[in-house]
């Protein structure tokens, strides 16, 4: 039954992911909702990721993340939508103290507290936006970076889906820097290439991210 339902997620997905795709190539409103939708499915099957807490860690960051599309996507609240994404972050940093036997305060706290810091200058210094993703990209920075030392010291095929996950997700983030830049910085072309790469980054990450737990898993191994 697992295995059929897991053909069907796929079948979805990539239906959803070519109908958003063309949409946004064409320029025809409403493919926010289909993006949301293909998360929302994300996450539904995130609940069957399995009982470990390595597992249900992620089940819970995939919850943040739908919760931060809804604020972006639909409701377009950026100063909800960004704080939500770095629970998120601070989600995977317990997911890298579970995998890696590091202590969870201290993996915590080496990424928020640099962050509010940092964000905090930022934010009474320049713009409050700006502080908020200075916030959000400190976390996920550290996260990445763990991501690929925690495949260096204990290589496994696990980690490195996580890794891969964790740059595309990058690359997403990169896109969206690029959209919100002025057209003197970039042509009118390159911005709307960048916001239609976004999400074709960003779906895969999250099915990436989700496979590394037990949620495609058909028989122990």
């Amino acid at each position: 039954m697992k295995k059929i339902a897991t053909y069907a997620f796929f079948a979805v997905e990539a239906v959803l992911f070519c109908t958003f795709v063309a949409m946004d190539i064409m320029e025809v409103p409403g493919s926010n909702y289909v993006k949301v939708a293909a998360m929302v499915l994300v996450c539904a099957f995130g609940f069957m990721a399995g009982k470990e807490k390595d597992n249900r860690i992620v089940t819970l960051a995939l919850i943040f993340t739908v919760l931060a599309d809804v604020c972006l996507e639909i409701l377009r609240e950026y100063f909800w939508g960004v704080p939500i994404f770095a629970i998120v972050q601070v989600c995977y940093a317990t997911r890298f103290s579970f995998l890696s036997g590091k202590p969870l305060v201290g993996e915590i706290l080496k990424r928020t507290v640099p962050a509010v810091i940092l964000g905090g200058l930022v934010a009474y210094f320049l713009d409050p936006k700006i502080g908020i993703t200075v916030f959000y990209a400190w976390c996920f920075g550290v996260n990445f970076v763990h991501g690929f030392e925690l495949q260096i010291l204990k290589p496994s095929k696990r980690h490195l889906i996580f890794c891969i996950g964790l740059t595309l997700f990058a690359c997403c983030d990169c896109c969206v820097g690029i959209t919100s830049l002025e057209p003197s910085f970039m042509t009118e072309q390159m911005i709307r290439n960048a916001a239609v790469a976004t999400w074709i980054f960003y779906l895969p990450s999250q099915i990436l991210i989700l496979s590394t737990t037990d949620a495609f898993k058909t028989k122990k191994s």
